[in-house]
């Protein structure tokens, strides 16, 4: 299938779920979401559904065409659902069938992104689509946009097209696309990415295009005191396109680059404030006319069951959009405790409770749950006796009265002795409801009390959660219990897995809920998926003589996104193995969610990939796999080479360029601060003037690796590049080394720095933090730490406590 066929393919798909067919906006934009068929009409009570293709322009991700995916211009297919339609996951991966992708033979995954664009002022949430490894997709349920909020929530879909056609025609780089006919992507487009480049890069003029930047923001103003929407739309597009190019040239600090954006903010703001008002004003003529939504779910006629007289277990699902990872665990945790509070609330008697999850669903399991709420006495205290009965023991006025609120005769009225006096009591006897009344409004009280890191709204209960609820099922034994949750009404139907299509399944009973599940393959056991992915893994590694490189924190994250998992072992040219260890293992971990393969301690040429599912096509998986870490290396390479151009010292200066914090300064002002600094913690160490010479190198050079495009790109790796690069531009050994070992502890339990000069480096680096940041009043509080001042003042204490250097703090 060619490119044009795809985008055409597409068009027909949305256009027969009743999108209106937009077309690309006659600005450069740096994605879909910035054209006001997505930005402005996002906002505001009116539906909308529109599809469109959008030429998309990112300066600064151009490679001169040497990535294999990555270029400075690609084209997006972008489709906005406003309302949620209530299966949207469902509507993209139908049309990805339109396309010849099947899901049952691929391997696609909604990986968590939380999207924002500061400059825009939006923001939402949802995943990235991978398929086979390869980001082919964004899936957005915009929360804001312009600073405003996204009443109904609008659905974003953003299709990468150029990585969906080197899947469907097996091709390795966008050059070699099929256009149509014998026509290439290349032949198209392959010069005019180059030299764009070349002008991005090398050409384009810095004094004026501030200038331009300043006009064209001075532009968007006028045209918004004249009441004009869409010019001043325009313009901040100007804006964003100018400041792209700067940005792609090198020329913007961060506190720069925070200024730029504010500044696009609050135009941005102001654009949407004006377009909200403008259809107010015209009457939002679109609702009710067009573009329907879903609503919330209606509840189904369910075959609820018999209530039961005797104890049985409880379950209750809630059947979600993929959560992510650290939501899963986050949520388990939470509801060990609520669901014991709930149900000792609601009076109801029960055995062990367990916690289950996948990414797409959160199941408990409460054993022996007692059929019916015990009787409770309710004692209500009344006068004292003496006033309640005169000296013949007839009831008073106040007795008669006391019985009459409390609805119960006279001669039924109590005395109980408290503190030493009788009271007249009324005692009322509360029958237990049936478990399966009580257990609806437990569910949702105790749903409603989850908490996750962020949460979102998708449809018209204005719940928030992590993602959208699609499904409740509630049974205690066999009977279905009554609740509602988000708009959704509970029942029995569940549903497996999306390589198989989600097919609904009926769990008839509480009791069978883990073995139903287990046939249509969810395996409900977090342990047990990361038990399956080492015993799989380990097995792949040894088949090639190498050991699978185990990350507690990877097991961890790969076992809570998939419900079945199988690993798939690839492999990548060797050419790729002069890149450094920590590159390629940052790369296949970070980006990719693989497990490195090593022998003797050296990396393989192989890595193993976790897939989602008993039964894909698994040399399609592997393939794209391998593909998509082989343009994840390519970029790699790509930033080696670069980087290496320069010496570590010549990188220095562009330190000048990167703020530590506005009033101490630029990162190049710390360094300066740490030259002077650790000569006096060297000598209070008791280093040799070798050592001495070794750590003011050291300090020199500590922060130039943030400059570098590697660590630009992969945070982590800073001080582990900078030694690297040391070394390669003919650094002492003992500088490349202090350099790293600066930033260890980075963690508890972390490795501690094994040399004097990396161990007073790394002292000083934190006490400048300490006392410059406690200076200027950013000391943290109980609930934000941005600095990680706790961290390092423990940093501080674990390096003197090691007995290498002994250091009286007051004079430090």
């Amino acid at each position: 299938m060619d490119f044009q066929e795809v985008i055409m393919r597409l068009q027909r798909f949305w256009a027969d779920q009743g999108c209106l067919i937009w077309q690309p906006y006659n600005v450069k934009v740096g994605a879909g979401t910035m054209n006001p068929a997505t930005f402005l009409r996002v906002l505001g009570p009116e539906p909308w559904k529109v599809a469109y293709v959008e030429p998309s322009v990112r300066p600064a991700d151009g490679r001169y065409g040497e990535n294999p995916n990555r270029w400075g211009q690609y084209y997006q297919f972008q489709v906005i659902l406003k309302p949620d339609p209530g299966n949207p996951q469902e509507l993209y991966l139908e049309s990805l069938r339109a396309l010849g992708l099947d899901p049952s033979r691929h391997d696609v995954r909604f990986v968590e992104d939380n999207w924002q664009t500061p400059a825009l002022g939006a923001w939402g949430l949802g995943w990235e689509v991978w398929l086979d490894g390869q980001e082919i997709s964004q899936f957005t349920y915009f929360q804001q946009a312009g600073g405003l909020d996204v009443d109904p929530v609008a659905v974003e879909i953003t299709y990468g097209l150029e990585r969906i056609v080197m899947v469907l025609q097996d091709v390795p780089v966008f050059q070699e696309i099929n256009w149509v006919d014998r026509v290439s992507y290349g032949d198209v487009l392959f010069r005019g990415e180059v030299e764009q480049c070349k002008y991005n890069f090398e050409v384009a003029s810095v004094p004026r295009l501030r200038e331009l930047y300043d006009l064209y923001e001075a532009e968007a103003r006028d045209a918004l005191a004249a009441g004009l929407v869409l010019p001043a739309h325009d313009y901040v597009l100007y804006c964003s396109h100018v400041f792209n190019v700067l940005d792609a040239r090198g020329a913007v600090g961060v506190t720069e680059r925070a200024h730029f954006f504010s500044r696009m903010r609050d135009l941005s703001h102001a654009v949407a404030e004006a377009f909200v008002a403008q259809r107010a004003e015209m009457g939002h003529p679109l609702v009710g006319r067009a573009f329907g939504g879903a609503g919330l779910q209606a509840a189904r006629e369910v075959r609820s069951g018999p209530a039961p007289s005797e104890p049985r277990a409880f379950l209750l699902e809630v059947g979600c959009e993929e959560l992510p990872a650290g939501d899963l665990s986050a949520a388990i945790e939470q509801l060990r405790s609520l669901v014991v509070e709930g149900l000792d609330a609601v009076r109801l008697g029960h055995g062990e409770v367990t916690v289950l999850g996948t990414p797409r669903r959160l199941a408990v399991l409460v054993d022996a749950v007692a059929p019916v709420q015990p009787d409770q006495e309710r004692v209500i205290k009344g006068p004292p006796a003496m006033v309640a009965f005169d000296s013949e023991g007839r009831p008073t006025k106040a007795a008669l009265g006391f019985a009459r609120n409390n609805n119960i005769p006279v001669e039924k009225l109590e005395v109980r002795s408290f503190e030493g006096r009788d009271y007249v009591v009324a005692v009322q006897v509360e029958h237990g409801l049936p478990a399966v009344e009580v257990l609806g409004t437990m569910v949702e009280q105790v749903l409603g009390r989850l908490r996750f890191a962020m949460s979102m709204r998708w449809n018209e209960s204005q719940v928030s959660f992590s993602r959208p609820v699609r499904w409740l099922v509630a049974l205690l034994g066999e009977a279905v219990v009554p609740c509602v949750f988000a708009g959704v009404p509970s029942g029995r139907t569940s549903r497996g897995i999306r390589p198989e299509d989600s097919p609904e399944v009926e769990v008839a009973a509480a009791e069978e809920y883990e073995p139903t599940m287990r046939r249509h393959h969810v395996m409900l056991r977090a342990e047990e998926r990361r038990a399956v992915i080492l015993e799989q893994g380990r097995r792949l590694a040894a088949e090639i003589g190498g050991e699978l490189v185990e990350n507690a924190d990877l097991l961890a994250e790969v076992a809570n996104m998939v419900e079945w998992p199988t690993v798939v072992r690839g492999s990548f040219a060797d050419e790729y193995l002069h890149l450094p260890e920590p590159v390629l293992t940052t790369v296949m971990r970070e980006h990719q969610r693989y497990f490195p393969v090593a022998r003797g301690g050296q990396l393989l040429a192989a890595f193993l990939a976790v897939a989602n599912g008993p039964d894909l096509d698994w040399d399609t998986v592997r393939h794209g796999n391998e593909e998509v870490l082989r343009a994840r290396f390519a970029d790699a390479a790509y930033f080696y080479r670069s980087d290496l151009s320069h010496t570590l010292a010549e990188l220095v200066p562009q330190l000048a360029t990167l703020t530590f914090q506005t009033d101490l300064g630029s990162m190049l002002d710390k360094v300066r601060r740490l030259e002077r600094l650790v000569p006096v913690l060297a000598r209070l160490a008791g280093l040799s003037a070798a050592e001495t010479v070794t750590v003011q190198r050291a300090a020199f050079l500590s922060k130039a690796d943030l400059t570098t495009k590697m660590v630009v790109e992969h945070t982590s790796l800073q001080g582990i590049m900078g030694e690297h690069y040391a070394l390669h531009s003919g650094e002492p050994e003992g500088v490349a080394t202090a350099i790293r070992e600066q930033y260890l502890p980075r963690y508890a339990g972390d490795a501690l720095p094994r040399t004097r000069p990396g161990m007073v480096l790394g002292l000083a680096d934190r006490l400048d933090s300490l006392v410059g940041l406690f200076a200027v009043g950013l000391a943290p509080s109980g609930s934000s730490d941005p600095y990680a001042l706790r961290r390092a003042a423990l940093g501080v204490i674990q390096l003197l406590m090691t007995g290498e250097v002994h250091i009286p703090l007051r004079a430090a």
